[in-house]
Parts: structure tokens; C-alpha cells; sequence
């Protein structure tokens, strides 16, 4: 193995310990459920509308496992994102920036028909500073955190064509929360403050099937079944008393007076579990082989089933969601020897998502476009740049509106392991 890759590989797994320990998003709505959830594929098919159908010879493909019986080649991805959001009320405009690293894997071909990978990817992620005035009460509202996910997959081809794969995913994270409240005119606040440690395993399993038909054009088919699963929250809450105190130094200050923590066991919320719902994602593709690929995927989810005891909320519910996706790529001249720009891939996708939150009465959906570049370095290596421009919610029934526009870069190191050295 190359010791360089080897070097990268350990450094930046180091870097993702700290990286997913951040807060990496800004949005109200990561307020419900456990948070705003992340996109768990690499760059090149976030730049295709999200859609995971294609099977790579020297990229991971992170949403069906199958689909590494594929790999020819030893690929370790990485992926980091910049965010520009703007988010808008019926009264106010704000505009805040965050950025956050979403993924790292490493795949490899163990067998001539047996892929396995592993790596990090950020499951979903929590963010949000409220604040509200009603009936004579100010509220303000503050959560941050990240539920992280590692995966092991692996993928076999059963016979020519046909493959199948599985991953085991452990989710872990923290999220917490604070809630502020005061009464008009009054200097004295209350304070609650919660937080869950999250941890829990799930699995999904994939089939992967490609099939040559005439004129050099393939049919790609991938369908992945994730069952329903649930993670351990073992919880803790305390309310404060908290109160301006006016110091010649440094002005007012709020300080607290009391904490009281709650006793969580007898009313049964120390020790919950969360309900993780049942997803089927179903993709259908057309391509040419090193020159265009087209495709489409439709993904169920069963949110009507999430559940979360320790948190609850009044004006929220959830119902069954799906996600429909359309992306392909267009390589001019995959062996052009006269033009860089010949070799390079050109990536396009939309996206349209009912994520299954109803907020006042209103679905909360998701419409985005997707742009991208995976340009050669050096062998099969290369560095992919993707342009995101999506909206997200409402400002009817005094709700949110998010407008996003999301820089990715994402780059692939590839390198021949296992390879059997023959001397003459």
C-alpha cells in the first residue's frame, strides 16, 4: 500500500473525531426529530441529485452495499461541505454560514467478486437558536449536536450481473437542549436544560443488478431495504433560576441562583429508546459505459413511526415521507489525450422531498438542483466540486422559509492493495 495514502488516511480519520464533534448546521427545523438529517452518500452522487444507483470500479458507493462487488480498486473518500443559508419569516431575513466534513471511507476488493468498506458519516445533525414572544412570555430555544454513524458494509457478486450486499451501521452522538423562559417586565428566568447520549446499531441489505444490452448501452437496477431499528437515549434534565446581576466590571450579566435536576427514572424517561423507520430506496438507471449514465430513484420512508418519548412538541407530527431524485453524468472523452477538459465528468441532478414533518398544519417539503465536477488527478483519483441550491418549508401558518446554497468538495485517493507480486 502506498505509505503517503496511508499516512492521509490515519490523519484524517484523527480529524473526524473533532470534525463530527462540532455543530455543523443552522436550521429551525433540526429542532424535530433528532435533528436535520444528513445526505449518507459521497460527493459525485450528491452532485446527481443524491441518487445511489451507479456502481463504480474505484469509488465507494456508501448507499447500497452491493454495488461494492464492483470495486477493482482500493478507494479512500473523504467529502467536506460550506453552507450559505438564509432564512426567512414572515417579519425577519437571516443569513448564517456553517461547514462540516460528511464523510470518510475506505473500500476495497478483497476477492475478484467481494467489496468491503468502512468509514464515518454524519447521520443527522442539530443546530437552532429560537426565540418567541407569547402571551406576555418571552421564549427562547437553543439546541445543538450530532448523531454520527459507522458503518461496515460488504458486497458479493452472486452471479453475473446480480449482486448483494449488507452494513451494519452503530449510530452515536449527543444532543442538547436549552429553553429559556421569561415573564414580561419580570428579571428573574427560567431555564431547562436536556441532553441525550445516543447509541444503537441498524442494518440494511442491497441488491445491485447490471445487465449489457445493444448498442453498448447498460441497464443499472438497485434497490436497498433498511428495516426498522431503534437507539438508546439515556437522558438527563435540570432547571434554573437565573437572574441579571449588575457587576461594575463587566455590566449585567445572567447568573444562575438554583439548579434543581429532575428525577427522570420514575416517570420512566431516564432510559428511552427511539424509533428509527423502515426505508426502501428503488433506483433505475440507463447508461453508456464511460460516456453517460441517467437515472432515478424513488426512496419510502415509514416516518409515521418515529417516535421519541423524552422529547415532545405540540404542533408537530410526522407521516410516511418519500424522496424523488433524477441526476446523471456526461464524460465527453473518457481516453482524450489532447484536452484535461475532455476527461473531465459533468454531474447534474434535481431532488423533490415531503420529509414527513407537518408543522401547523403544513407539510415541510424540500426542492433542490445540484451541479458538479469530478476532475481527474491522477490515475483513477479525483477531486469533485458540487454546487447545491435547495429550499426548504414555508412561510405560511407563521412558519419558516430556508433558501441554501451548499459547496461540496469531495476527492477520492485510489491505490492497488492485495495485489500478488510475480517475479520471472
Amino acid at each position: 500500500m502506498n505509505r503517503k495514502l496511508t499516512t492521509l488516511i490515519i490523519a484524517l480519520f484523527t480529524a473526524t473525531y473533532v470534525a463530527f464533534s462540532q455543530k455543523t448546521t443552522e436550521s429551525p427545523y433540526s429542532f424535530y426529530g433528532i435533528g436535520e438529517q444528513n445526505f449518507g452518500g459521497i460527493a459525485e452522487e450528491s452532485a446527481m441529485g443524491g441518487i445511489g444507483i451507479y456502481a463504480d470500479s474505484t469509488r465507494v458507493n456508501i448507499q447500497n452495499p452491493a454495488a461494492l462487488s464492483q470495486l477493482k480498486f482500493t478507494a479512500f473518500s473523504a467529502g467536506f461541505t460550506m453552507q450559505h443559508k438564509n432564512i426567512v419569516t414572515n417579519n425577519t431575513k437571516l443569513n448564517t454560514q456553517s461547514s462540516s466534513f460528511n464523510y470518510f471511507t475506505l473500500g476495497f476488493p478483497v476477492l475478484e467478486k467481494l467489496g468491503v468498506s468502512f468509514g464515518l458519516v454524519p447521520y443527522s445533525s442539530v443546530g437552532y437558536k429560537i426565540k418567541n414572544t407569547k402571551n406576555n412570555r418571552l421564549y427562547q430555544y437553543e439546541g445543538s449536536g450530532n448523531v454520527n454513524q459507522f458503518f461496515l458494509s460488504a458486497g458479493y457478486q452472486i452471479y453475473a450481473g446480480l449482486s448483494l450486499g449488507a452494513s451494519f451501521r452503530y449510530h452515536f452522538g449527543a444532543i442538547s437542549m436549552t429553553d429559556l423562559y421569561q415573564q414580561n417586565n419580570i428579571e428573574f428566568y427560567t431555564q431547562e436544560f436536556s441532553k441525550s447520549h445516543l447509541n444503537g446499531g441498524a442494518f440494511n441489505i442491497g441488491l445491485y443488478y447490471e445487465e449489457t444490452l445493444k448498442h453498448r448501452l447498460r441497464l443499472y437496477t438497485s434497490l436497498v431495504y433498511t428495516p426498522q431499528s431503534s437507539i438508546s437515549s439515556d437522558n438527563q434534565r435540570n432547571i434554573s433560576t437565573l437572574s441579571y446581576v449588575a457587576s461594575s466590571r463587566t455590566g449585567s450579566q445572567l447568573t444562575t441562583r438554583e439548579i434543581r435536576t429532575l428525577e427522570l427514572e420514575s416517570t420512566g424517561l431516564k432510559n428511552t429508546k427511539i424509533n428509527l423507520p423502515t426505508q426502501i430506496e428503488f433506483g433505475l438507471g440507463l447508461g453508456e459505459h464511460q460516456k453517460w449514465f441517467t437515472g432515478l430513484e424513488y426512496t419510502y420512508t415509514n416516518n409515521s413511526k418515529f417516535s421519541n418519548p423524552f422529547l415532545s412538541t405540540t404542533n408537530v407530527s410526522y407521516k410516511d415521507s418519500y424522496k424523488i431524485a433524477l441526476g446523471g453524468f456526461w464524460i465527453p472523452n473518457y481516453n482524450s489525450f489532447s484536452s484535461y477538459w475532455k476527461r473531465v465528468t459533468y454531474r447534474a441532478g434535481i431532488e423533490y422531498e415531503n420529509t414527513g414533518i407537518v408543522l401547523n398544519g403544513q407539510n415541510i417539503n424540500y426542492f433542490g438542483t445540484s451541479f458538479g465536477l469530478s476532475l481527474p488527478v491522477k490515475g483513477f483519483s479525483n477531486l469533485t466540486l458540487v454546487g447545491q441550491y435547495g429550499k426548504r418549508g414555508t412561510t405560511s401558518a407563521n412558519l419558516i422559509k430556508e433558501n441554501e446554497f451548499n459547496l461540496k468538495i469531495g476527492f477520492t485517493l485510489n491505490d492497488k492493495w492485495f495485489q500478488r507480486t510475480k517475479y520471472q
